[in-house]
C-alpha cells in the first residue's frame, strides 16, 4: 500500500508541525516503510527531527509562488515510495499549493500511480477557529481527497458559535469525505505542557525519551498522549 499523508492549512502556529511529528511515528511505531518530507519555506520544523530522517524540499521560489521543478520531484518521491509517506508543508505556501495541485491534477496523478492521499488538517479553538475552518473548506472544494480533521483543544474549546465542528454546515455536507477526526486534548498546562515544550524544542521523538533525563512522572505523561493519540489514529481506516 502507498499512503501520503500531507498536512496542509493556511494558518501558521495552529499545530501542523505537531500532527506531521505524531503522524510519522505512528507510522514507525505500526512498522511501515517510511518517507517524510518538510516543505515549508520559513520555518521547517518538521525537517528538524533527526530521528524522522525528514527531507527538507523547499518547493516555493522568490516570489513565494511553487517552483514547479522542485515540487515535482517531491511528487516523483511520493510515487515511487513503496509505504508510508508523512509531507508537512508551509502555510505561507497554501494557497499557491492548492491551486498548483489542482491546475496539474496532482492528486488524481499519484492516485493513478496507487498512491492514496489522505489530507490531514488541523482546526483550533479560538479566535484562529474560522481561519482553520475557511482552510478545510478551500481544501474540501478544490480536492476531492479524503481528509483527517484534528482538534486542537490547546487554543481553546473547538467550536463555531457554540456548536461543535460536526454540528457546521460545512461538516455536515462533506461527511462522506472525513475518515475520522483526531482529538489533540487540551492537558494541564504546568504539567503536560512544560514537558512537551521541553519535548518539543530539543527535536526529540518518544523513542528518544529514554536516551534524555526526563523524570518518570515526564516520560508517563509522553507515554499517555502517544497512547491517546495512536489509539485514536487506529480507529482511523486509511
Amino acid at each position: 500500500m502507498k499512503l501520503c499523508n500531507l498536512v496542509l492549512t493556511s494558518k501558521g502556529g495552529v499545530g501542523k508541525s505537531f500532527i506531521a511529528w505524531i503522524l510519522a511515528q505512528y507510522g514507525k511505531f505500526k512498522g511501515y516503510n517510511i518517507y517524510c518530507a518538510d516543505t515549508d519555506p520559513g520555518n521547517p520544523t518538521f525537517a528538524r527531527y533527526k530521528a524522522l530522517q525528514v527531507h527538507y524540499i523547499d518547493i516555493a521560489n522568490d516570489e513565494m509562488q511553487i517552483d514547479r521543478a522542485r515540487f515535482d520531484d517531491l511528487v516523483d518521491n511520493v510515487a515511487e515510495h513503496e509505504g508510508y509517506s508523512v509531507i508537512d508543508t508551509g502555510s505561507t505556501t497554501f494557497f499557491p499549493l492548492m491551486s498548483y495541485v489542482t491546475e496539474a491534477s496532482t492528486f488524481s496523478m499519484l492516485r493513478e500511480e496507487g498512491v492514496r492521499v489522505v489530507i490531514h488538517v488541523p482546526i483550533v479553538g479560538g479566535s484562529a477557529v474560522t481561519e482553520t475552518l475557511l482552510a478545510l473548506e478551500s481544501i474540501l472544494k478544490w480536492t476531492d481527497v479524503e481528509v483527517v480533521i484534528w482538534l486542537n483543544g490547546n487554543f481553546g474549546v473547538v467550536e463555531l458559535n457554540g456548536k461543535p465542528i460536526t454540528e457546521t454546515q460545512l461538516y455536515k455536507k462533506f461527511e462522506n469525505r472525513v475518515l475520522g477526526i483526531v482529538n489533540i486534548k487540551t492537558r494541564a498546562a504546568d504539567t503536560f505542557g512544560v514537558d512537551f515544550s521541553n519535548l518539543l524544542r530539543n527535536k526529540l521523538t518518544f523513542d528518544e525519551v529514554g536516551d534524555h533525563k526526563f523524570k518518570l512522572s515526564q516520560r508517563q505523561r509522553f507515554a499517555e498522549v502517544r497512547r491517546d493519540l495512536y489509539e485514536q489514529l487506529d480507529t482511523i481506516t486509511v
